[in-house]
């Protein structure tokens, strides 16, 4: 049976990863939410009540980002103890000692509101504020730091029928601006010698033609998302920071087709439906195999940058 075709509008806002549920369950990025952030070791369960206090001692990973970090799931709710955060610290644990989890995202969050806040509540005013107050207490512990922002940035580019090229050129001029400031703090609140690990974007627009609608608007997307992409691996290698791409992982250049859900497809579009709920629920967040797949990524990128 055909899948129903995917409308126009919510296609359009594939391209913001960071906040963004098709379907409109996830609460106005632009009202505050209650406190996002939570902390676990990678094999406990997340408490919204959950303070910055809870974090356990010994070694700890600090995670930053948005939804994809948050492990924002269809319907509403978050799962951080399964999201590629938690995951990517228990395979580095593997190599060595436990590895906690301070996870401070918050689902919705733009480079702006990451530095001023407005979008989660924390007791220091914004996310990142937090986490320079976590560095400052718990430095000696940080083995890395991860962050994955500026999806959200583009959000008002896709309130129309199609992708407003100029808007989206102005979202990533936003991230262009904000993301050094960000990625400078950070690394002043770390030191030098704590690994800042950035991560890019995938782009679920690939599976417009699996959707049967969105074609149209393909390449505006594909360059809206090359260009974000662009921004944050500056910003990034500019800071002293790795860049964390996705690129192989999700098979973004690779067309040889293979079948997904009995079609054949690119393998690249097999790729973001499996990795995504795109295909299914109309969704831009992360599947289970995807967060392991990114989790995945990210420990790898650690384990280059000597972290153990």
């Amino acid at each position: 049976m055909r899948r129903p075709a995917l409308p126009l509008a919510a296609l359009a806002a594939l391209v913001l990863l960071g906040g963004c549920t098709i379907g409109g369950s996830e609460p106005d990025p632009a009202a505050p939410s209650t406190p996002a952030p939570t902390s676990a070791a990678p094999s406990a369960s997340p408490s919204a009540s959950a303070s910055r206090s809870a974090a356990p001692d010994g070694p700890v990973a600090l995670a930053l980002g948005d939804s994809l970090a948050a492990g924002y799931q269809p319907g509403g709710s978050e799962r951080r103890d399964t999201a590629y955060p938690a995951l990517a610290a228990a395979r580095v644990s593997q190599g060595g000692g436990e590895l906690g989890v301070e996870n401070l995202a918050c689902s919705g969050e733009t480079t702006g509101s990451l530095l001023d806040g407005g979008r989660c509540d924390y007791a220091e005013g914004s996310q990142l504020a937090a986490a320079e107050a976590f560095l400052r207490e718990r430095g000696a512990d940080v083995r890395m730091v991860t962050l994955d922002i500026g999806g959200n940035d583009l959000l008002r580019c896709a309130a129309r029928l199609e992708v407003d090229a100029a808007c989206a050129q102005e979202g990533v001029q936003t991230v262009e601006k904000n993301l050094p400031t960000i990625l400078e703090r950070l690394r002043s609140a770390a030191g030098p010698d704590v690994p800042v690990l950035v991560l890019g974007y995938y782009n679920p627009w690939l599976a417009a033609s699996y959707l049967g609608t969105g074609e149209a608007q393909l390449a505006a997307a594909k360059t809206a998302y090359s260009d974000l992409d662009t921004a944050i691996e500056k910003a990034t290698k500019a800071a002293g920071g790795r860049f964390v791409g996705l690129d192989a992982a999700f098979a973004f250049d690779d067309e040889t087709p293979t079948t997904f859900n009995g079609r054949e497809v690119p393998t690249n579009v097999a790729q973001v439906c499996t990795l995504t709920y795109i295909c299914t629920a109309f969704d831009v967040h992360l599947t289970d195999e995807g967060a392991a797949v990114v989790g995945r990524v990210v420990a790898e990128a650690a384990e280059k940058a000597g972290v153990s």
